[in-house]
């Protein structure tokens, strides 16, 4: 059994919790326990599905990420803990006072970061990664010239034939990426929860109507990953519109995939820990060098 699960519910059931297991219950069919202490997100597919409150406090407990889908099935809310730090209140204030230069600065870092991932993932498919790779020396403080959008306009036409990158495409390939950045971004957000700090407040995304500016910030050095799942997939003519279970559980498996931290293989989940802890340390010493982001390899 695996240290790190993910939970998909698809079928009617009743979720519950005994002996500090998660007790999956079917309609008519055998039920199934999973200790607590191994899971880190739970996707409820089907919403003919209920969880006992008892579960639902022990996941806030244990810092478990819980996602709801909508009626196409795709991620559309979660549920994470709160004063899960006991410096919430240090930690939220440091945040919110945080000085326009630094927040520029760890933008920087953050989207030189993604386009090297980017140019690093084309090279994995055999891709020219040069007009990628150029740009990553060329990001300015708070990424002034927009690179992000120039480095994402060669990307995509270099990794994918005939496609535009659209959230709201029919597209299988951009409903396959929505649903991996989804689950990614919640565990994002569930460590930055963990670590103390306030999701909504971000140091580039600033949107007023959402909760989670800082794990939209955050995630950016991980999408790669996302990415090289949906190419692999679409190699092997495995997706459609309706994104199967196999390919769902493919997508969801993103967060036990490593990625380089610090010379080192470290599991996706681990490393959302790493991200929110410098950027804790980031912060309270005026000091980007503490960030430490992630590469693929």
């Amino acid at each position: 059994m695996s240290a790190w699960r993910t939970i998909l519910v698809t079928k009617p059931c009743r979720l519950s919790m005994k002996n500090l297991q998660l007790v999956y219950e079917p309609k008519d069919e055998e039920s199934v326990r999973v200790p607590i202490e191994d899971i880190t997100v739970i996707v409820l597919e089907n919403n003919q599905s209920s969880m006992s409150v008892a579960l639902l406090s022990m996941c806030a407990e244990k810092n478990i990420a819980i996602f709801s889908c909508d009626s196409y099935h795709m991620p559309n809310g979660l549920f994470t803990p709160f004063h899960q730090h006991s410096r919430l209140s240090q930690i939220s204030h440091i945040q919110r006072d945080m000085k326009l230069p630094l927040k520029k600065q760890i933008w920087q870092k953050i989207i030189t970061q993604k386009i090297s991932n980017q140019a690093e993932l084309l090279r994995y498919f055999d891709k020219d990664d040069f007009q990628v790779s150029v740009l990553t020396d060329k990001v300015k403080s708070g990424d002034s010239e927009n690179l992000e959008a120039l480095a994402a306009r060669r990307y995509w036409g270099l990794l994918f034939e005939d496609f535009t990158r659209d959230q709201k495409a029919l597209d299988p390939r951009n409903i396959a990426l929505n649903y991996g950045y989804s689950i990614v971004r919640g565990a994002v957000a569930r460590s930055l929860v963990a670590h103390g700090l306030l999701p909504t407040f971000g140091v580039f995304h600033r949107s007023e109507l959402n909760a989670y500016n800082l794990a939209d910030d955050m995630i950016e050095a991980l999408r790669p990953m996302v990415d090289m799942i949906v190419k692999k997939l679409e190699i092997k003519d495995e997706l459609d519109v309706h994104l199967g279970v196999g390919v769902k559980s493919a997508l969801l498996n993103v967060l036990v995939m490593e990625m380089k931290l610090n010379n080192e293989n470290v599991l996706i989940l681990n490393i959302c820990d790493t991200m929110a802890q410098g950027f804790v340390k980031a912060m309270k010493l005026n000091d980007v060098s503490r960030l430490i982001l992630p590469t693929v390899e």
